[in-house]
């Protein structure tokens, strides 16, 4: 319950931020999470993971080889994922997604397989939501999944251009009722 409270919280101070006013669902989760293969090694990465419930699931589908890279930017909800997980496959990057470039050429990595996307894009300048989505179409390895979660569809001709395809479904037990957005890069 305390960290549903932190999570509103949160939520009503910087809703541009956050992009709702309640932790997702365990439906919403399982169903992002299950878009992972828990046989293939590799690199996932998960944009805005607010408090980390998503995190979790993630982490309980990766590989034991595999590796999660996490932006956040929110100065709360990256200490309370410095607290909540001490997994050593996870890595905290404290910086917008608009910079993961420069991060993955730190770290040598030349493309990922999954990122998981929790940022609202709707809220944002629509100039930088469209570089951001072509920066993970950009660093997405062929055959990697792009995996977005939004309460609306109004993004959806961005993602069908940006990437080709774009599969949509509807996950009514959260709040509010969320859209799983998954794109392939072909």
């Amino acid at each position: 319950m305390q960290q549903k409270l932190d999570f509103l919280r949160q939520s009503l101070r910087n809703l541009r931020m956050t992009g709702s006013v309640a932790p997702s669902s365990r439906f919403l989760c399982r169903r992002i999470a299950d878009k992972i293969d828990p046989e293939k090694t590799g690199v996932v990465v998960e944009l805005g993971p607010g408090d980390g419930v998503i995190t979790d699931y993630i982490l309980k589908r990766l590989h034991p080889d595999g590796r999660l890279l996490v932006f956040e930017i929110n100065d709360t909800f990256v200490a309370k994922i410095k607290t909540r997980f001490e997994d050593p496959r996870l890595m905290l990057i404290h910086d917008s997604a608009a910079h993961m470039g420069r991060h993955f050429e730190k770290m040598g990595i030349e493309k990922v397989d999954y990122i998981v996307s929790g940022i609202p894009f709707v809220m944002l300048d629509e100039a930088l939501s469209e570089a951001i989505i072509q920066e993970c179409r950009n660093w997405l390895a062929t055959g990697g999944l792009f995996v977005q979660f939004h309460y609306s569809p109004l993004l959806l001709k961005v993602y069908r251009r940006i990437f080709g395809n774009a599969r949509v479904e509807f996950i009514p037990l959260n709040i509010p009722p969320a859209l799983v957005i998954t794109c392939h890069k072909n």
